[in-house]
């Protein structure tokens, strides 16, 4: 851990603050990368800016304790593992329908965010007396938009569904991530090198299902060190907490690249909330990726609905402004027919989309810090993008980009 003290996490802001970190920014200015030459006039709507949209990305519309995971799934992960799974889910169902629903963020789609990046750069063409302007594009390369698949393998069973979700992905052009929980089953690592070998990619899943890691500053600075000494032994720069249960002060401790614990919107799940945004932001240091896409739990178990047609809206609203299709999915629900089948049908779909860059998330993560330490300046009709490898990145006309039109 970065901070490994219970007395240096519990002193820590009470959420993550990236204001005057060098590059680690969630302002609008340093969303959009605008030309450095109009930074000047806009230096005063910046910060507030960061400030606004960190009241989304933080989660904080929401109350401090629901900014937590529930007291009361202490009670279910001691009987867990007693319920057989198709009782559990329709324990679940009932719960999760029971709850009271709230009105934001909106789910499947919520623009909350992104109208608020578009109010900011509106506001911001007309402090500098300009229609239009240049910005580094927020894919490499031309890229219109970028689709990640993740996984998360929930058990021993899942596990050896693997090979054949993986297939599946590499008939059509794509390959993945996989989130292990490191201590819940036994793992074959040399199984994992062959995956590696074929360019999927593993990431760490805490320790076990068991919603220990956030239960209290004690648990956590028991645990955290023990996930991140494995996930280094085994070469897992990336974290996603089991059932999506977070503390966003505590997991930007952690010494992950990036992390992929938070939805951007996700009222489904046992911690319910989301960050309203459909591309990476910065956790403190680390580089956040939500995952954007229902989750196949969620559509097949709790809600009972047709995986497809849900999962198709939300990609093409994504896709519509350029944003990240990020998928969580887990063998152990879609590894086998006849759920493989509507897996199968999304990757056909996915392969359509046009100018869409298939990234692993570490990539993404690199290519959002890379781009943060990027500038861009006008000289004229010049106009050069400064900084290290900056050949990756592409300089658009903001009337050119999806976002904005």
């Amino acid at each position: 851990m970065n901070l490994r003290t219970q007395h240096d996490i519990s002193c820590a802001a009470t959420y993550p603050s990236t204001l005057h970190t060098g590059i680690a920014r969630n302002d609008a200015f340093s969303f959009w990368k605008l030309s450095e030459n109009w930074r000047e006039a806009l230096e005063p709507i910046i910060d507030d800016s960061e400030k606004e949209a960190e009241h989304f990305l933080y989660e904080r519309y929401l109350t401090d304790q629901n900014r937590r995971p529930p007291a009361s799934l202490g009670t279910y992960y001691r009987l867990r593992g007693l319920i057989p799974d198709e009782l559990r889910f329709r324990i679940n169902a009932i719960a999760i329908r029971a709850r009271k629903r709230r009105q934001f963020p909106n789910w499947p789609c919520e623009p909350a965010l992104i109208e608020q990046r578009l109010r900011w750069l509106h506001q911001s063409l007309g402090r500098v007396g300009a229609t239009d302007g240049w910005h580094i594009g927020f894919w490499p390369r031309h890229h219109r938009c970028c689709i990640v698949l993740t996984h998360d393998v929930e058990s021993a069973a899942g596990l050896r569904l693997m090979k054949a979700v993986a297939d599946l992905e590499e008939k059509h052009g794509f390959r993945s991530a996989w989130n292990l929980p490191l201590m819940q089953y036994p793992i074959d690592w040399n199984e994992i090198e062959e995956l590696r070998h074929r360019g999927f990619e593993f990431g760490a899943h805490g320790l076990r299902h068991d919603g220990r890691l956030f239960r209290s500053l004690k648990d956590f600075a028991g645990l955290a060190p023990q996930i991140e000494s494995l996930a280094q032994e085994h070469q897992l720069a990336g974290f996603r907490a089991p059932s999506t249960l977070r503390r966003a002060e505590w997991i930007a401790a952690m010494s992950f690249a990036f992390d992929s614990s938070f939805a951007d919107t996700d009222p489904w799940e046992p911690q319910p909330g989301g960050t309203c945004s459909p591309f990476p932001f910065y956790l403190g240091s680390m580089v956040e990726l939500p995952y954007t896409m229902p989750q196949d739990h969620t559509l097949l178990h709790l809600l009972h609905s047709d995986p497809l047609n849900v999962w198709m809206l939300k990609a093409r609203w994504i896709s519509s402004f350029g944003g990240m299709i990020l998928t969580l999915t887990h063998p152990d629900y879609i590894g086998s027919y006849p759920y493989l089948s509507r897996y199968d049908e999304l990757l056909g779909q996915l392969a359509t989309f046009r100018a869409t860059w298939r990234a692993l998330p570490s990539q993404v993560a690199a290519w959002w810090r890379l781009r943060s330490a990027l500038t861009l300046r006008t000289d004229g009709d010049d106009v050069v993008i400064e900084g290290r490898d900056a050949d990756q990145a592409s300089a658009l006309r903001l009337s050119e980009a999806p976002l904005f039109q």
